[in-house]
């Protein structure tokens, strides 16, 4: 009897008591590269319900171990669904970033750390924030946050573990049409081509990220850096997506505020910043003199709707920059433009 036809007797045992990772790479009935329905029945029982058992209890500890190593951790929920590790190596032609010891899945501190680093490079001003990994360049902003090969950013991002009873993992299949098409074949896709479907898992759920100063940084000197890492992340998350299958819509997530713990930590040291600010503050770094105007004005009704506690924290990084000694360009700025001199006189005070 070959060891497949043995397995052909073991049914799953429920999500509480298997590592969901051992049992998709373990157990597949049969190898052969048309039994669809092997593969598809593999995907249904690893995405049962259920969480493993001592999961919950690993999870506060990792959360802990988090605060303790001096980290900032938020939430941050599934728009719809998610896949990291599509491409991974596995018996699936599909595969999905498992934990290890507990199977259930997770977002790669590298992946969060990969897709803010890209989003910033290619939506935010200034050269500061740009990249060339073909000739392992950085600008300053995008070397300092996420570091170059020969030295760390100041910035570390953890990886994201799923809340106990707060995520699911979903059955999921790509139905490519055109096989021998898209694999390099010669003929041309036809409307008689036939489909084969492609099983493979997906996740939705609440993920807790977080991210420290790197080690032998400064808390105080990192702030305006993690604050930066996280507007970014929130950005890419959103609009971009992580993992795979970004194009169709999957990985995009939206960014909560703190935790609880951290929220009365802002309440103990003032306001907690609007989004808005953040995001100005986060572009402010990498913009020049050069630009100052042009900043002024795409962002003039986000500034006018700034409080006064932020429209102070921005004019005094504007005064940091250098941005508000040069008296003649204000002026002749606020001349040319009825907008520019409502929003320079509310940033003069």
């Amino acid at each position: 009897m070959s060891r497949r036809e043995v397995l052909k007797g073991l049914r799953f045992p429920g999500a509480t008591r298997v590592n969901r990772g051992l049992w998709l790479d373990r157990f597949l009935e049969s190898s052969h590269r048309d039994d669809t329905e092997s593969k598809r029945n593999l995907v249904q029982e690893a995405a049962r319900e259920g969480e493993p058992e001592g999961y919950a209890e690993f999870f506060q500890r990792y959360r802990q171990a988090l605060v303790e190593a001096g980290a900032e951790v938020r939430e941050a929920h599934t728009l719809g669904r998610l896949v990291v590790g599509l491409g991974g190596e596995g018996v699936l032609e599909t595969s999905l970033t498992l934990h290890r010891t507990y199977g259930v899945p997770y977002l790669p501190g590298s992946a969060l750390k990969g897709l803010a680093s890209r989003y910033a490079h290619l939506r935010l001003e200034g050269e500061a924030w740009r990249r060339d990994l073909n000739r392992f360049h950085r600008g300053e902003a995008q070397a300092a946050l996420f570091g170059t090969t020969e030295e760390q950013g100041l910035v570390v991002f953890f990886d994201a573990l799923p809340l106990p009873g707060k995520w699911k993992l979903r059955p999921d299949i790509m139905n490519p049409h055109h096989a021998d098409y898209y694999g390099g074949g010669t003929a041309p896709p036809a409307d008689w081509d036939s489909p084969v479907p492609v099983p493979f898992l997906s996740v939705t759920g609440t993920f807790l990220l977080g991210l420290a100063p790197a080690p032998g940084v400064d808390r105080e000197a990192a702030k305006p850096w993690l604050q930066a890492a996280w507007q970014i992340l929130a950005w890419a998350l959103r609009e971009e997506g992580v993992g795979a299958k970004t194009s169709s819509g999957y990985g995009r997530m939206e960014l909560a505020g703190a935790l609880p713990a951290q929220a009365e930590e802002g309440k103990d040291g003032g306001k907690v910043p609007s989004p808005e600010y953040e995001r100005l503050a986060t572009r402010l770094r990498s913009v020049s003199y050069q630009n100052f105007r042009g900043f002024l004005e795409v962002n003039a009704e986000a500034i006018l709707g700034l409080s006064e506690e932020e429209l102070a924290g921005l004019r005094q990084a504007l005064e940091a920059k250098g941005f508000l000694k040069t008296a003649s360009d204000l002026k002749r700025w606020a001349k040319e433009s009825p907008r520019l001199k409502e929003v320079l006189e509310k940033l003069r005070g």
